[in-house]
């Protein structure tokens, strides 16, 4: 019997997490660790490595000064036939955004930790994680309101010690751990706390689908240089008041 989520989740890939083909990251490699594990879950097989992405960055990745800049990765998206775009999403509700694209199956890089800073201007974060899922308000056994999101995470639950399923625990009280997307489960109330950029890349099977979502879902702009590179498209819903979506409507910190 193949394993599935609990009922009150939402994930871009199937369970079980034991099948999915990902590994850990080195030091600084963790937009090249995403990139390959986002793209070899959703082939179901081990088809690209880290190294791989970082042969392709040369001199764009440097360890001793951070990795790289992330908007790299929607190159070598594009570079592969994927859709992609560095956007940000801090002026409009992220939350929408992001699972109304887990819903439609659409797994997301994004950037979490203090964000760096440019002068005045807060740019892109400190480590790129895959987002792959998250789920509706629930009580667990003991009686406590959860609301959550799940996110591949290459160092997770430390440098060199990465585990799949660090984030499985036991929620109904049967005493068998229940499965749950990625391997680092976030409370709401964490995530938007450590998502502080809002910057994220969207990940389509074509440019053709993505660009068809982006220009029916925000207002229609050029982004400058810098946005393209450092803080990210300003993503702004074209329509913000026909966008409610139920996870903004209850604020747990759970």
């Amino acid at each position: 019997m193949t394993l599935q989520f609990p009922p009150y989740v939402h994930s871009v890939f199937t369970g079980p997490t034991s099948n999915w083909p990902v590994v850990g990251q080195i030091r600084n490699a963790c937009s090249f660790t995403s990139l390959a594990n986002v793209l070899n879950t959703r082939a179901g097989d081990f088809i690209h490595t880290p190294a791989e992405f970082i042969r392709e960055a040369g001199l764009l990745f440097q360890p001793n000064m951070g990795g790289t800049v992330p908007a790299l990765k929607v190159w070598q998206l594009r570079k592969r036939g994927f859709g992609s775009h560095f956007g940000n999403l801090r002026y409009t509700n992220c939350e929408y955004v992001l699972c109304q694209l887990i819903d439609m199956g659409i797994p997301c890089i994004i950037d979490i930790y203090t964000a760096r800073q440019v002068g005045f201007t807060r740019v892109f974060g400190q480590h790129a994680v895959v987002l792959v899922g998250y789920s509706d308000l629930f009580m667990a056994k003991n009686g406590q309101a959860h609301r959550e999101y799940y996110i591949i995470d290459s160092q997770w639950p430390a440098l060199g010690d990465f585990k799949i399923d660090a984030n499985n625990v036991d929620r109904d009280g049967d005493g068998i751990a229940e499965d749950y997307p990625g391997n680092r489960t976030l409370s709401r109330a964490e995530f938007l706390r450590i998502f502080s950029t809002r910057c994220y890349a969207p990940i389509f099977p074509s440019q053709m689908a993505h660009d068809l979502w982006y220009g029916r879902t925000f207002r229609l702009q050029t982004p400058s240089k810098w946005e393209s590179w450092v803080t990210g498209s300003n993503d702004r819903l074209a329509n913000p008041y026909l966008h409610a979506h139920n996870v903004s409507k209850n604020h747990t910190n759970d």
